[in-house]
């Protein structure tokens, strides 16, 4: 394993150590990923923090359908992205209900990435 560190990690850390920190991304998502990374795209989404417990399971539901009953493509689209993440220790990540939302996802942590190695260019 390598001790290499990049702004998602570092972020991944302080969460895991900073109690506060963790508590403001719980209790505001948005302005604590703003806080950190020191912006956040605009547009019509919203973005869940669900902390993990050592004593609890936690289960992520796929997005039910627009309007009414699930289609059976709307089944074989859920069914095909269900991933049993099996980690003793805890994970760290984005889960991503829409293909819409993947590029925004993609952009956010472009931008992120480009910020921080600007700032570390910089020396800030």
């Amino acid at each position: 394993m390598s001790d290499r560190s990049d702004v998602f990690t570092d972020h991944y850390r302080l969460l895991r150590r900073d109690p506060a920190a963790r508590r403001r991304l719980i209790d505001d998502p948005v302005a604590g990923l703003k806080e950190y990374f020191g912006s956040m795209p605009e547009g019509n989404y919203r973005v869940e923090a669900v902390p993990q417990e050592p004593d609890t399971i936690t289960i992520v539901l796929p997005a039910p359908p627009a309007k009414g009953e699930p289609t059976a493509a709307d089944i074989d689209a859920a069914s095909r992205r269900i991933y049993d993440l099996l980690f003793s220790d805890g994970v760290g990540g984005y889960l991503i209900p829409d293909e819409s939302l993947t590029w925004l996802l993609r952009d956010m942590r472009s931008t992120w990435a480009a910020a921080a190695a600007a700032r570390q260019k910089t020396g800030e």
